[in-house]
This record gives structure tokens, sequence and C-alpha cells, in this order.
């Protein structure tokens, strides 16, 4: 007796097939029903449904099955019998259908989505406003000379300027060619300076 024959299906039922004759064995076996002596009788029907009713499992089985089911062909293994020949046999995997495929589709419309928020979310905010003058040079700021020759002033480099700082350094040596240095308005050393034409 083999688990179709215990759920009471043919080999070829359906998944939904199955289930119902399981309920109905299960039913029709329950020991709340028919008491203890019903209860190897439920445990053949749990066990029928967990074998059949995962399909990776019905499918093994099946195999079995249909191993069980043809002659005995071939030599037999060293010890003794057909059937030791076939329990050494490797398994053979068979592909069942299930292939796990990526979702590209759910992250294309994800990408999507974040391309058009990213690009709405800049378009719709403000850029960000120019960092306050600080007196603290660093290079690409604007200055204008103030009176002395040696004083500059950070402004903004939107407005009127006289130079632009290419760098800061300790030694005025240091300073690019063509570039002129004045003294950092915060004593950190001299600042190189390109001259607005």
């Amino acid at each position: 007796m083999n688990h179709y024959d215990t759920l009471g299906v043919t080999r070829g039922a359906a998944p939904a097939e199955l289930r119902a004759a399981y309920r109905r064995a299960a039913r029709a076996a329950h020991p709340d029903r028919h008491g203890d002596a019903s209860a190897n009788r439920m445990a053949e029907v749990n066990e029928a449904w967990r074998v059949l009713g995962d399909p990776e499992r019905r499918q093994r089985y099946d195999l079995e099955l249909a191993d069980a089911g043809r002659p005995a062909t071939g030599s037999a293994a060293p010890g003794g019998s057909p059937s030791a020949a076939r329990d050494h046999q490797v398994p053979v995997m068979v592909p069942t259908g299930d292939i796990s495929r990526f979702p590209w589709r759910l992250f294309a419309i994800l990408f999507a989505v974040g391309v058009v928020v990213v690009f709405v979310g800049n378009t719709l905010t403000d850029p960000r406003p120019p960092a306050p003058i600080d007196n603290f040079l660093v290079p690409g700021e604007c200055v204008v000379f103030d009176g002395s020759v040696d004083e500059i002033v950070p402004v903004a480099c939107d407005g009127p300027y006289d130079a632009m700082v290419v760098a800061v350094v300790s030694d005025p040596a240091e300073c690019p060619t063509g570039s002129v240095d004045r003294r950092d308005p915060l004593g950190r050393g001299r600042a190189c300076l390109d001259v607005a034409g």
C-alpha cells in the first residue's frame, strides 16, 4: 500500500484533489472520532500528506515508486541482489520546473520611482545659499583690498572683488607663479591671490 492508496487517490491527482482527499481521510481516521485505535491510521494519513502535499517530496516519491515497479536488470551489486545494485546508484536530479527568477520588473520600477523622486526634489527645492563670509580664507574665495597694501577682506564672489584666493601658505615663496601674496586676516600665513583683470 502506497501513500496514494492511503489517501484514496490516483497517482495523477491534482494538488487540490490531494488536499481534499487528505481532509476526508483525516476526518475518517481522527482519534477524537474513533479513539486511540485509529492513531496508527491517522499517522499513516499524516505521513502520506507530508510526502504528497510537498511538490518536491511527491516527485521524489513518484520516482521511487517507478523504480520499485521496474524489473531488475543488469548485474547485481557486490552484495548480491539486484535491489542492492539499485541502492548504490547515484540519485538523479530531476528539474521541477520551479526556477527562481530575479524580480527585474520590481527593481526597474523602484529605480524609475527613485529617479523621479530625485528629479522632482532637485527641481522643487531652492539651491543652498552660499556659505557666510567668516574671514577664514580657502581657495576659490574672493577678496577686496582694504586700503592698506597688505590687508584683504573676504567678500562674496557674485559682487565686485579685487582678487581670488588661489592658496593659503605659510611661506610666500610657496605661492604659484603669477600670484600675489597678502597676509591672511586670521594670521594663518599668506594668501596667494589671482588678481582680477
